[in-house]
């Protein structure tokens, strides 16, 4: 589940009297997200954070969708753009791509009226 690079870049994060906190918990989801894979055998998504205390937290779980009996990729390419060339319609697109000077919406600090949402601060893994 959790790559030996994931857990040194977040023990680097951590102060060193926390490493047993999420060591403990690596291995305690780690057991969580095996069961889930085997009651989704069909697959899915989970997703983590790891506050600064070192707790792992499971922020969401998606089960992969069941195949439908009426699926389109059955009688068309599912990445039809593969056999086209890109490059061919793209000449006049660099003049699009950026925005004129003075067309970028500037925004103010955070107001009371819209406080931060209630979660767990969460460590950047990457």
């Amino acid at each position: 589940m959790f790559d030996r690079a994931w857990i040194l870049s977040i023990l680097a994060k951590l102060p060193a009297c926390y490493w047993p906190v999420l060591l403990w918990d690596v291995l305690r989801v780690g057991r969580l997200v095996r069961a889930y894979r085997e009651a989704n055998p069909q697959g899915g998504m989970v997703g983590i954070g790891v506050t600064i205390k070192g707790r792992i937290h499971i922020k969401w779980a998606m089960p992969a969708d069941t195949p439908s009996e009426t699926d389109w990729t059955l009688y068309a390419r599912r990445a039809p753009w593969l056999g086209q060339d890109l490059d061919a319609g793209s000449a006049g697109f660099a003049r699009f791509s950026a925005p004129a000077a003075g067309h970028w919406l500037e925004i103010g600090p955070q107001s009371a009226c819209f406080p931060a949402a209630l979660e767990p601060a969460f460590i950047d893994s990457g």
